[in-house]
């Protein structure tokens, strides 16, 4: 188990996270379908060096986080994310909260990684109606 007392099993692809609000309202912005979120975190993980991220604690911090929602990311991200939070000796959640934060900060400054995100996200949802 882990800190926020989640199983962590080899075949669950899934991870129950909860995200600071101007987070959460960043992600809808980007989001429109089902599996966007965590489309979102392995976009992230790809263009977000581990060194770069300055680890924020979600926990305790009188930080405001929205209700917890499951996130499939898949095992492969899912095992990055937890040894990555080992490393650190913090929470996934801090890791997921502090990566996105990285992230979003480059996406407002630069057009052409949000016009990347976008084209990777609209690739994976396959056709939909306009």
């Amino acid at each position: 188990m882990n800190r926020e007392g989640q199983r962590w099993t080899e075949d669950r692809p899934g991870m129950t996270l909860r995200l600071p609000l101007d987070l959460r309202e960043a992600i809808t912005e980007e989001s429109r379908v089902k599996g966007d979120l965590a489309r979102i975190v392995l976009f992230a993980l790809s263009h977000v060096d581990q060194d770069e991220v300055d680890i924020q604690q979600t926990r305790k911090a009188g930080m405001d986080l929205t209700n917890p929602q499951l996130l499939h990311v898949g095992a492969e991200a899912r095992t990055k994310l937890k040894d990555w939070a080992e490393a650190e000796s913090v929470s996934v959640n801090a890791i997921v909260v502090s990566l996105l934060d990285e992230f979003f900060g480059r996406l407002k400054k630069s057009k052409a990684l949000r016009e990347e995100l976008r084209l990777e996200l609209r690739a994976h949802r396959g056709f939909l109606p306009s």
